[in-house]
């Protein structure tokens, strides 16, 4: 048997490990917060990033939305929007967790590295036991350092205790990849665990 081409496989969580929401429920998503979509979700995205250090709570990501959008949002809204937020997320992508198996079987480490704010990540560790199954766990919240910056992959691979050429990197932003590959890990976007797949297969010592 031949050696693997990597020694650990690394996952984002949102849309990577989890399912990505569909067209209609970004709308209804928008709708919750009052405004449309697009560009809701350029909003939504772009205003998390201290939320995503663990340095704010939901309320006051919301109310930095708010005031990015420029609209107002009730204490009611703020709760049902979160409520639909977290059921959104708590989606596991099956054929992406069933790569991460296959991979661990080929005696190769699995690892998630993920911007995640606290209130949901709370819901993740309440929800989903098969966390404990990815032996390294990067959480932004956790280390107030969210992707690209590449304190945040460096820590990854310090506690993988690989080099960057050994380890491979699936994230679903462009730019989280580019920063990945600048400090020289294999990394792709992700479109699909089919796609994935098709990698790591390539990969992988038969």
């Amino acid at each position: 048997m031949g050696l693997n081409q990597w020694d650990a496989v690394v996952f984002d969580y949102g849309r990577v490990l989890s399912q990505s929401p569909t067209l209609s429920e970004l709308r209804e998503f928008a709708a919750l917060a009052g405004v449309s979509e697009p560009p809701f979700f350029e909003l939504y995205s772009s205003t998390r990033d201290e939320y995503d250090r663990g340095r704010i709570d939901c309320r006051l990501h919301w109310q930095c939305f708010a005031d990015a959008a420029g609209i107002s949002l009730t204490a009611d809204q703020v709760r049902r929007i979160v409520e639909f937020e977290n059921r959104l997320w708590l989606r596991a992508n099956p054929a992406t967790l069933a790569l991460a198996h296959d991979i661990r079987t080929h005696g190769v480490r699995t690892a998630i590295l993920s911007n995640m704010p606290p209130d949901l990540l709370d819901e993740l560790r309440q929800n989903f036991d098969w966390l404990g199954e990815f032996e390294v766990q990067i959480w932004s919240c956790e280390h107030g350092i969210i992707k690209p910056d590449p304190a945040i992959y460096h820590l990854c691979l310090r506690q993988l205790n690989y080099v960057p050429q050994r380890v491979l990197f699936f994230d679903d932003r462009a730019r989280n990849v580019e920063a990945a590959q600048a400090l020289g890990m294999e990394a792709y976007m992700f479109e699909s665990a089919e796609h994935a797949a098709a990698i790591v297969r390539n990969g992988l010592s038969r």
